[in-house]
This record gives C-alpha cells, structure tokens and sequence, in this order.
C-alpha cells in the first residue's frame, strides 16, 4: 500500500497546473459578489470554498517542492506570497486611505491598521470598505503557521511524514465544533467575534487534509463512498447553506461547518480528477478561467463598488453606484488590478528569483 500510495502521489505532484480550481473560483466570488449586490443567497459560501482552495492549493505546492527539493524553501515559500497578494491588497487600502482623507469614506486607522497587517478579524470592523478584508487576514495567519509545521513533520519522509502532518488539521476540523462554541458563550466581545472568524480554520484545514491524505487507502474509500454519485457532496453543501439560514449559529458552530466543510473538500478534488465530465469541462471553460484568474481582485474592490453605502464615495459619479456601473467599475479596477499591479509584480519576482540563483551559481562554479 505505501509503494502504491507514493507513486500516485508523486505523478499527482508532477502535475503543473490542477484543473478546475480557476472555476471553483470563479464560483466563489460569483457568489460572494452576488450576495454584496443583491442580498440574496449565501455570500460566506464562497469564501468557505476559497478557504478550502487555499488549504489544498497551498500543502500540494510544498509537498511538490519537497518531492523536488527534498526539503522545503520558507524562504521562497514567503516570497511568493508577498509578491503575489501584498501589491494588490495595499493598492486597495491606499485607495481607501485617499477617499478617508478626502471626505468620501469613514475610515478608522485601527481598521487599516488590521488590514494591512493582518489582525483584522479579531475585533469587530467600523470602516464598512475594509470589512471584507477579514477574510485575508485569516489567510495570511494561515500562511504565517501552517508552512513551518509542515516542512518539520515532512524531515520525516513518505507516509510517516505526511501523517504527522495531517494530525494539526485532523485535530482543528475535530475540536473546532467543541471550541467555537465554547467560544460563544464567552462574555468577552473579541472571543465571540473569534468563534464565527475562526471557524474558516476548519476549511482551510480541510483543504490540507486532502492534499496530505488522498491516495491513501482509508481516504480513498471515504472519498468514494462520498462521491459515489457526484451530485451528493453539492447537495450536501446546499443543505448546510440552507440549514445555516435557518438556524444560524445554532447549525453553523455545532455540526454544520464540519459538514459543510468535508463536502467542500470532497467536491473540489472530484472537480480536479473529473474535469472531462460537463461539469468539469465547465469549470474550465475560458470565461469561467478568466474570471477565476481575477477573483482575487474582484474580491478587493468588489465591497467599494456594491456596499449600499457608497452613494458619497460616487458622488461625482453617480452611475457608478448603482447598476449596472457599480459592476462594470468593480470588474474595471478589478482588471486593472491584475494586469497593472499583480502581474508586474510577478513578473519582478520572477526576475529576482533568477537573479539570485545567477548570484548563487557564481561561487559554485
């Protein structure tokens, strides 16, 4: 079982680019932003399936790099990071920053404190144009954490070493129910807020569950008796959403986000083994790719475009803040985001990246 088992994994961490997760993006700022403007259907679930996108993207490009490598770079783990998310998340709050000081926005300096240094989600947001940004601060703690308990349990080689990873995750998505709840009751306001931020850890740790664990037997019998008919896990996902609505934290802190989260993590390694089949195929389809590609800037600018409170941000301009110009200006700066911002930024790190391996190579040789 285990020579099976590191074979498949070392031909799936050969794999350069996974399919569908572009779609499943695009998917979830769908989501998100349709909730923003309308109000209508459940907004969190797309943030839920980015956590979990995260969680699995981020553990599966390690375990690639130590396959390669054999070791882990957390240096170069954070510098790619750091080129590809901090250039366009500080465009957004210097943007925000100017509209404060020119009278357009209410702006707290502990808000884009928070926002740009990642605390944002411990305490309850005044600045209606940064309150989405909670969600990346719970990534980038994420980032800060999880790379360093990886690259130790992976010095241990093969299954014994991803198993020793998996236990931090496996132990989160198991005692998570049992602390947000806890978390609840507590009289203190920043550990209420912590029960319903925090809970994202359990996605994002389903995520690195089944990067760590797929293609190993006990896993695999789950994931077949879970997919069996592919439809199940998204029916799952819609009672949860459902369920959520109707009873709130009483469904969500208690077994919902476990459940939810698990049929999340199922679906999304079904997309990316499946994308033959006419969901994959749509998943990958160019316009669902393309929008996939900017989900991260949409998901920037798309609060300062459809927040029912812009009308003084766009006062100047008032088709922009509403219909359909609030959509046409949140996929514009979105755009210009990626291709002005992101993508320069990229390509700088690149550049660098080749120049210190020059640097390196001039002493070898």
């Amino acid at each position: 079982m285990t020579e099976s088992w590191s074979g498949k994994q070392a031909d799936f961490l050969r794999i350069k680019k996974f399919a569908s997760l572009d779609g499943l993006r695009c998917f979830s700022i769908l989501a998100v932003v349709w909730h923003h403007a309308t109000g209508i259907g459940k907004g969190f679930l797309g943030v839920e399936i980015f956590f979990a996108i995260s969680g699995f993207l981020i553990t599966t490009l390690l375990l690639k790099e130590d396959e390669k490598r054999g070791s882990v770079s957390l240096t170069g783990f954070y510098r790619r990071r750091a080129f590809r998310i901090l250039p366009p998340l500080y465009l957004y709050i210097g943007v925000v920053v100017l509209l404060g000081w020119a009278g357009r926005l209410q702006v707290a300096p502990l808000d884009v404190t928070g926002s740009a240094f990642f605390f944002h989600n411990i305490y309850f947001s005044t600045t209606w144009s940064l309150e989405h940004l909670w969600s990346i601060s719970i990534e980038e703690q994420f980032y800060l954490v999880w790379p360093f308990i990886l690259a130790w349990c992976l010095r241990t080689k093969g299954v014994p070493g991803r198993w020793r990873a998996a236990l931090l995750p496996g132990t989160v998505v198991l005692l998570s129910p049992l602390a947000t709840t806890l978390l609840r009751r507590s009289s203190v306001a920043a550990l209420r807020s912590a029960s319903l931020n925090y809970i994202c850890f359990g996605f994002i740790m389903f995520g690195c569950l089944v990067a760590l664990l797929q293609h190993t037997a006990r896993f695999e019998a789950l994931y077949r008796f879970c997919t069996r008919i592919w439809f199940v896990p998204p029916a799952v996902i819609l009672l949860c959403s459902a369920l959520s609505t109707r009873y709130g934290n009483r469904f969500d802190l208690t077994l919902g986000s476990t459940l939810n989260g698990l049929a999340i993590a199922m679906l999304l390694l079904w997309c990316t083994r499946n994308a033959g089949a006419m969901v994959g195929k749509l998943l990958n389809s160019r316009a669902m790719a393309q929008i996939g590609v900017l989900s991260y800037s949409i998901y920037l600018w798309q609060t300062l475009f459809l927040h029912e409170g812009n009308e003084a941000v766009f006062a100047a301009v008032p088709w922009l803040g509403r219909f359909p110009g609030n959509w046409v200006g949140c996929l514009g700066m979105a755009a210009a985001s990626y291709y002005l911002v992101e993508q320069p930024s990229l390509r700088l790190r690149d550049w660098l990246a080749r120049r210190f391996r020059q640097q390196r190579a001039v002493p070898a040789a």
